[in-house]
């Protein structure tokens, strides 16, 4: 099991592009193995001291301290309350653009109502030329 996920580790880490993100094999089978409950290594007993420094409780268990998530948390809403600017600056634009369109649009109907109004007298004015003077067949 710890053989097979070492080994796992190890071709994870040759495929790694970066030189300065691959690990020695000694890193990797750290960590595989790890610290026991004891505060000793496989294969180094106490002497794991001497190599290693163990980690804290918050890292062998992931745990981010109180500081370091609200310190996260503010960088969070920090991001939120930037994006929320920009949404809100985009927002303004937009009705502003809208108020523009509708003045376009108000300035065009009546010219359009005008026009229409000349199209149907001109219709009529067609229609009753055309009852007058039927076509010749």
């Amino acid at each position: 099991m710890f053989h097979d996920e070492f080994e796992k580790k190890k071709a994870a880490n040759l495929e790694c592009e970066s030189e300065t993100q691959k690990k020695s094999e000694d890193e990797l089978f750290f960590e595989v193995w790890g610290w026991n409950e004891k505060g000793r290594m496989f294969g180094l007993g106490v002497a794991a001291h001497s190599y290693y420094d163990r980690p804290t409780y918050e890292e062998r268990n992931g745990k981010k301290s109180r500081t370091d998530y609200i310190k996260s948390l503010e960088t969070h809403v920090v991001v939120l309350a930037a994006k929320n600017n920009d949404q809100n600056k985009e927002l303004d634009q937009t009705k502003q653009e809208l108020d523009q369109t509708k003045q376009v649009l108000l300035e065009t109907k009546k010219p359009l109502t005008e026009t229409t109004k000349s199209f149907m007298t001109f219709k009529q004015q067609v229609e009753k030329f055309m009852q007058a003077n039927p076509p010749r067949s």
